[in-house]
């Protein structure tokens, strides 16, 4: 507990893995409604989740940071994250009131992160720093400085 209190960033991975295990549950949820938009959505929230979570736990290598940036570069940001989240909790609104206590949470989670892009009181953690070095990226030509 000292750890968290101590140091916000391990607060907002834990939120992050809370937000996927959530988002498990809710693709669950949404997998026991059997019509195809349900069994769609809650595939799509079981991998989100899952994601979310692998992203979290490990401390990523500048590969998984690339890779990443890559493909879902919005991962990097706050507002990206929180964009997600709440994307993320409006396609669990259905059905069932577990679904929409999932939503709930994971949208409200999202609108903090959102507000954290414009309050900025907290370094991202390191699972949320973009890569140091980019493998595509193009060198800049410089001119001569004389």
């Amino acid at each position: 507990m000292d750890r968290i209190t101590q140091n916000p960033t391990e607060l907002l991975r834990l939120v992050n893995m809370v937000v996927g295990g959530v988002a498990i549950a809710g693709g669950v949820g949404s997998l026991i409604h059997h019509s195809f938009s349900s069994i769609i959505i809650g595939i799509y929230e079981v991998v989100a989740g899952a994601i979310t979570i692998f992203l979290e736990i490990r401390k990523p290598t500048e590969e998984h940071k690339a890779l990443v940036h890559k493909y879902a570069s919005f991962m990097h940001s706050f507002i990206g994250r929180g964009v997600f989240y709440v994307l993320l909790g409006v396609l669990m609104l259905n059905y069932y009131t577990l679904l929409y206590v999932c939503g709930t949470i994971v949208g409200a989670i999202g609108l903090a992160f959102v507000g954290l892009n414009f309050i900025p009181m907290f370094e991202p953690p390191s699972t949320m720093q973009p890569p140091t070095i980019d493998a595509e990226a193009q060198p800049v030509w410089q001119g001569p400085t004389e």
